[in-house]
């Protein structure tokens, strides 16, 4: 099970593979001065007449004449050589469909048709880039997420996929903001210790506590209401329960570690949090069955969105029905109960609707 911003991820990689079916597997990553330097032998093969390798040199240097980069704190004027350019002629087709020959010592686009821009990309792809590129936006920065820098800047490089972008996209699709330390700036790390089953050590403080170092082996990224949580089994947890739940945010330091990693074989990443109605979960403890009766003021939404995936509703006329659904007895649990207020009662376990009178009780001494 993941979470709605872990989904984010599969859009992202969606657009990965739109790109990598509609481009060549890159054999080299794409830079933003390879880049400029293709859009310019680009613009100059496209006009369908052939180029020595040195005019090209001459006037791809003429072009970039403006771009300085800096080196040793010093800037300096943008320059290639005939190496360089014999390379790019090389290696744009890694990049790009276009297919590039040389006749009789000069370079021309096999066919008037070949353009870095010419990507086939159907109306749907373009809405999913579009809804993707923007979802993603609140990731900006993230370590992890700069790791596509190159897919952007082929995404980008094309005009049919300038064209994209619309002035006004950002009105079409509102993403709740990341904020405060959500544990992100580790996902990049933890993500490739999963999938290469490696061991890390982390710095970690728990709530009210100092920090502690743990040697875990991860097995699972969740987000929730914001904020990033890491399933692992912690070595140097003393009981018996050692897979556990870290929150991302308060790790102080991840360092790498060459101890095997550890499998628990009793860890389900499916159903871990079958049971759970956000990140707790309890391993000794079975999920219990609640029944509420839900006043008319709450029952639409309910009945649009379940309380949780095992939610059923048992009966219903026009001024209530009875739900039940299985979860474990948690505070997640009477924070949800208590925030429906006087639209909500529990039936069932006679436990839990003692619990959330005796908080009802406490609140309404707090207010007398």
């Amino acid at each position: 099970m993941i979470g709605p911003k872990c989904e984010i991820l599969f859009h992202l990689f969606k657009v990965y593979y739109i790109f990598v079916g509609n481009l060549k597997l890159l054999k080299m990553p794409l830079n933003k001065k390879s880049f400029e330097r293709y859009k310019i032998i680009n613009k100059l093969l496209s006009r369908g007449r052939g180029y020595s390798v040195v005019e090209l040199t001459e006037l791809v240097n003429e072009e970039m004449k403006e771009f300085e980069e800096e080196i040793n704190g010093k800037f300096k004027k943008l320059q290639v050589d005939k190496r360089m350019i014999r390379f790019d002629l090389e290696d744009m087709p890694n990049h790009y469909p276009v297919n590039i020959v040389f006749k009789k010592g000069r370079v021309y686009y096999e066919s008037p048709e070949d353009s870095i821009d010419n990507i086939n990309i159907k109306e749907n792809d373009k809405n999913l880039i579009e809804m993707a590129l923007q979802t993603l936006s609140i990731y900006q920065g993230s370590p992890l997420f700069e790791k596509f820098n190159d897919v952007i800047n082929r995404i980008m490089a094309s005009s049919v996929l300038r064209k994209i972008s619309k002035k006004d996209s950002g009105k079409y699709i509102q993403i709740s903001e990341m904020y405060g330390n959500t544990g992100q700036e580790w996902l990049e790390k933890i993500y490739n210790a999963i999938s290469e089953k490696q061991t890390l050590v982390i710095h970690y403080e728990s709530f009210g506590n100092k920090a502690s170092i743990r040697t875990i082996s991860p097995y699972q990224l969740r987000e929730f209401r914001n904020k990033w949580y890491m399933i692992a089994h912690a070595k140097e947890i003393r009981n018996e329960n050692k897979t556990i739940l870290f929150k991302l945010s308060r790790i102080q330091k991840i360092d790498d570690c060459y101890e095997d990693y550890f499998i628990d074989q009793k860890f389900n990443s499916t159903d871990y949090f079958k049971h759970s109605l956000g990140v707790f979960h309890k391993h000794d403890e079975e999920p219990i069955n609640v029944k509420l009766k839900i006043n008319e003021g709450l029952m639409k939404l309910i009945s649009e969105d379940k309380i949780h995936h095992s939610m059923i509703i048992e009966s219903k006329t026009e001024k209530e029905m009875i739900v039940t659904f299985k979860v474990y007895n948690s505070p997640e649990l009477e924070t949800l109960i208590l925030g429906y207020g006087n639209n909500c009662k529990v039936l069932e376990p006679l436990s839990l609707a003692n619990e959330i009178k005796k908080r009802v009780k406490l609140t309404m001494e707090i207010y007398n």
